[in-house]
């Protein structure tokens, strides 16, 4: 049984289903069957009107409509486009250009959806600084892109006349491709004996030898590309992109400065301790230790000690998932706790289900998705349900009777100085912390006979409580497993795409390759619930890295490494020239149409909602599709680094590029406004993340690859000999191929010398293959022009200095320190001290062990909070009290802290302890302290302790004075 509440709700209740600021269920179904009556014809979005005016009246759609006390869709719809969606304030509540965000329910004040399309571009600040700055992103780079290929069009035209090839382009040549690299000219030529056995490999490598008794004939590329004038428009457009990039990279840096303007936050006033002693659990004997590095009247005023009881959390958290799962399928006034009464009901609830008549729908997705969903635990049945939660309670009190150790310690300073001054005199060498030197450091940094590893921490919103006891050796082990796999799956896809190339075709593979970049995102984030993370930081930057990574090779680097080197420029469909531009069409029109069409979201809205028993039920369907932002930025530097990869060859790229990303502008946009779910403020991290390793790494990609690629013009391995040997046949009409097959065509030779084999891919260049400078050519075996190896001297070296500046500013003070901090302490400060104390600082949040999980808008707690400020917890659930949402109390335990929760807000007080409903636990177990203090028994949930500073103490007497 549960802990008894303190005004109890009535059974039954979730929280499940999001609910408005400061509504409970019954009002938030009153608020929406309001909002789903008077809401006008003109403000419903379309799918609303035909599901209310056609589908919701058709059995098989809707065979809810038949149900006794059936829910309504009309309100489902209705909480959908008022609960979930953004609204903004219309009328005398909108200033200047910002269509200013309403309240999820908001009722007092007239609200609209926001426009599909046409929200402007000032009012995405409302969903947080990292929307804002990713919508900034893709415009501006959208426009850069455009002007890019602008200033390319004089290669585009170049590309497109005869003067690079002679031959023309024939009738049915893509449009698209006119202005590429494509060769449709060459000859063929009398090669020596160094072409012999060059064949073997792909066929289309094959087609370009021809035998004809002892005489080897190779077909030679002759269109003169690859040349000083080409490179040069080329290298102008890197010199603009570095220069306009760089400035918009300063702009945002510098938006992002103005957003978080003296924003001081705990991260500011706090130290980290990552190898505290095991049993260093008291609260007390850490504030002793720091207050020695604080300042007067700058002590510690807080202390959070993390425990591994990961399990125990994870195991509450299933518990509590599942029983709400199961609550909201059974009838009101169920009580949760007693056994009996639950299973008869859930009885009751599967005799319905199972006489109920099931649609084509429902069969055949039962017989195909729900079993896998099960397998994740998704869309369990009540029979089911009701196992998996009284099995877990058996679980949990077994986890209950373990000891639980220290593994992370979070130390708060009332001022900035103090934090300081322990960072500074707590930096020792990593050898002195891994062997614990306590003879090499000064004994007053010594606590407990353990040289502390003591760093600054990151936000408190952003510390993953679960994953806290994870050590280097686990992290690394599963990112290195994760990494094979990722790896593996990009073997495996860059195989199907192959083999769909050269089966069936460009048309297939294109559509593949899009396909792919859409559904394996799902399967690595799967995957990242191996890893364990410290932070939100890391486990956010490992997601967006996986999933690059995987998609710039897809998109861009697996079609160059498949393609055989001498069919760089050749005109057949299967060729990368061909592949890209077939790709890049399907970004165009696939990536945001299978965006737009949201399947999971209308898999849940149209087959799953129309199928529920209660409302609350139906509404949970109609939560909006949870999106990543690291994942649209994975799209946007996809098409960033495809268009920097293929310029040397494809100058149109960057018309297609700004296409691409100004589509999908339109379709995010639509998509935060249609379907994406609600979702608090998004900070800065991913694009930061984004700047400074991606952006700058695609144009770091520009300049290397554009130099790799003139170096290695004409493409066709074929050199002149320098001794000039003169031929005596010109014409061959017994030419076959390599196999015997007969070429059936006579050949013409015109050039009256003999050619030889150069290799002139990168992985043969002479030496050292980087830079690609004319270094590269073999001796005697030449294949550049006078003015290609000019070019290709300043493109490669250009190459090699962007690289070395590239590693100096964003790993070399990094490098450095880290070899340096082996031998000694490195502490740097980060800016300058505010001189303002925590305490006084209105908004700031400690570090208070909390974790939020998907469909639950407040996080869960795991710790006991009854004597710190509750405004350090960071969020406010005006309806209920922070008990409802706390761990501790859901299967009770002999060191619980009360037995008698409180259900209402208890924000009228500073404490909870000061709560007139509070009752503590007479009866917990208590413990000896090594020094003879009777305390609580040793605690099995993590450990927070607040010490106010003597001025707030006294400031809330006065307060508390005033009051009475």
């Amino acid at each position: 049984m549960e802990a008894e509440y303190v005004n109890k709700p009535e059974a039954g209740a979730s929280p499940r289903a999001f609910c408005p600021p400061g509504l409970d269920m019954d009002q938030m179904e009153s608020l929406v069957e309001n909002f789903a009556k008077e809401d006008s014809f003109e403000s419903k979005t379309i799918t609303r009107i035909i599901v209310e005016r056609y589908l919701s009246k058709i059995l098989w759609y809707n065979p809810a409509q038949n149900y006794k006390n059936a829910p309504s869709l009309s309100k489902a719809y209705a909480y959908f486009e008022h609960i979930t969606l953004p609204r903004y304030v219309v009328g005398d509540n909108q200033a200047g250009h910002v269509m200013h965000r309403a309240e999820p329910g908001e009722s007092s004040l007239k609200t609209e959806l926001y426009p599909a399309f046409t929200t402007p571009p000032s009012s995405l600040i409302e969903w947080g600084i990292g929307i804002d700055m990713y919508f900034s992103s893709i415009r501006l780079l959208g426009l850069l892109l455009l002007l890019a290929g602008l200033m390319h069009l004089p290669n585009a035209f170049f590309y497109a006349s005869e003067e690079y090839s002679p031959d023309g382009r024939s009738a049915d040549f893509p449009l698209a491709l006119k202005g590429t690299a494509v060769c449709t000219t060459g000859e063929w030529v009398v090669c020596d004996e160094s072409c012999r056995g060059k064949w073997s490999g792909s066929q289309a490598e094959e087609q370009r030898y021809l035998l004809d008794g002892d005489t080897i004939l190779v077909f030679r590329n002759t269109c003169e590309g690859g040349q000083l004038q080409q490179g040069i428009v080329n290298y102008i457009v890197l010199i603009f992109l570095l220069v306009t990039i760089s400035l918009f990279i300063y702009y945002l840096r510098a938006r992002e400065i103005r957003f978080d303007e003296d924003k001081l936050t705990a991260t500011d006033y706090s130290v980290l301790v990552a190898n505290p002693p095991p049993d260093a659990i008291d609260p007390d004997e850490w504030r002793d230790f720091f207050n020695q590095f604080a300042d007067k009247g700058g002590g510690v005023t807080a202390v959070t000690i993390a425990l591994n009881n990961e399990e125990l959390v994870r195991k509450l958290i299933y518990r509590r998932v599942h029983r709400n799962n199961l609550r909201i399928k059974l009838p009101k006034g169920i009580d949760m706790d007693d056994e009996d009464m639950v299973r008869s009901a859930v009885a009751d609830y599967m005799r319905e289900t199972e006489a109920e008549p099931r649609g084509p729908f429902y069969r055949l997705f039962s017989c195909t998705l729900l079993p896998i969903l099960n397998l994740f635990g998704m869309l369990l049945s009540a029979d089911v349900l009701v196992d998996k939660v009284f099995a877990l309670t058996e679980e949990i009190k077994e986890l209950q009777k373990k000891k639980y150790d220290a593994v992370k310690v979070f130390v708060t300073f009332e001022t900035e100085a103090g934090q300081r001054s322990a960072l500074s005199a707590l930096a020792v060498s990593r050898l002195d912390i891994m062997f614990n030197k306590t003879d090499n450091v000064p004994p007053s940094i010594v606590f407990q006979g353990t040289v502390l590893k003591v760093a600054e921490p990151k936000e408190p919103n952003s510390i993953r409580w679960l994953d806290l006891s994870a050590g280097t050796f686990q992290r690394v082990v599963w990112r290195l497993i994760n990494a094979a796999i990722t790896v593996g799956i990009v073997s495996f896809t860059g195989y199907l795409v192959t083999m769909a190339r050269y089966n069936v075709g460009t048309s297939l593979s294109s559509i593949m390759v899009s396909v792919f970049n859409s559904i394996i995102p799902v399967v690595v984030k799967i995957l990242m619930i191996l890893e364990k993370h410290h932070t939100e930081g890391t486990f956010q930057s490992s997601l967006y890295l996986k999933i690059t990574l995987f998609r710039w090779v897809n998109t861009a680097l697996l079609t160059k490494l498949l393609t055989p080197f001498t069919m760089t420029l050749s005109d057949r469909k299967e060729d990368v020239i061909r592949q890209i531009n077939a790709i890049l069409w399907a970004e165009l029109w696939l990536v945001p149409g299978m965006r737009l069409l949201d399947i999971s979201s209308n898999i849940k809205k149209h087959i799953l909602a129309p199928r529920a028993h209660t409302q609350e039920e139906m509404n949970l369907w109609f939560q909006g599709t949870r999106f990543n932002l690291g994942e649209r930025y994975t799209d946007l530097t996809k098409v960033l680094f495809v268009c920097f990869f293929y310029s040397a060859l494809m100058p149109t790229v960057f018309f297609f590029g700004s296409a691409i990303l100004f589509l999908q502008y339109f379709a995010d946009l639509y998509c935060l406004t249609r379907i994406w779910g609600w979702s608090p403020s998004i900070g800065n991290e991913l694009a930061r993340f984004s700047r400074r390793y991606f952006f700058t790494g695609s144009l770091l990609a520009y300049a290397i690859v554009s130099a790799y690629a003139f170096a290695q013009f004409p493409y066709d391995n074929v050199c002149d000999v320098s001794d000039k040997y003169t031929i005596d046949k010109f014409t061959y009409t017994n030419a076959v191929f390599q196999n015997g097959t007969a070429y059936g065509k006579t050949v013409e030779v015109s050039q009256d010398t003999r050619v030889q084999f150069c290799d002139q891919s990168y992985s043969h260049f002479e030496g050292f293959v980087f830079p690609p400078t004319e270094r590269v050519q073999r001796l005697g075996q030449r294949w550049m022009s006078d003015s290609q190896a000019m070019l290709s001297n300043l493109y490669g070296f250009t190459a090699l200095v962007l690289v070395l500046i590239y590693i100096i500013i964003f790993f070399g003070a990094s490098l450095r320190n880290f070899f340096v901090s082996w031998f000694r302490g490195v502490y740097v400060t980060d800016g300058q001290d505010q001189h303002i104390d925590f305490s006084a600082h209105p908004g700031i949040v400690c570090y208070v062990p909390q974790v939020r999980w998907a469909g639950f808008p407040f996080p869960f707690l795991a710790c006991d909070i009854d004597r710190i400020d509750q405004d350090l917890i960071g969020w406010n659930d005006p309806h209920r009290s922070y008990d409802y949402h706390n761990l501790m109390f859901d299967v009770p335990w002999d060191g619980m802290p009360r037995k008698k929760i409180i259900y209402e807000n208890t924000r009228g007080k500073k404490q909870i302890a000061a709560h007139d409903g509070f009752q503590e636990n007479s009866n917990r177990l208590s413990v000896k302290t090594k020094s003879g203090q009777v305390c609580a028994a040793r605690p099995i949930f993590s450990i927070i302790s607040h010490y106010p500073p003597e001025w707030v103490l006294k400031l809330e007497v006065d307060v508390d004075t005033k009051t009475d």
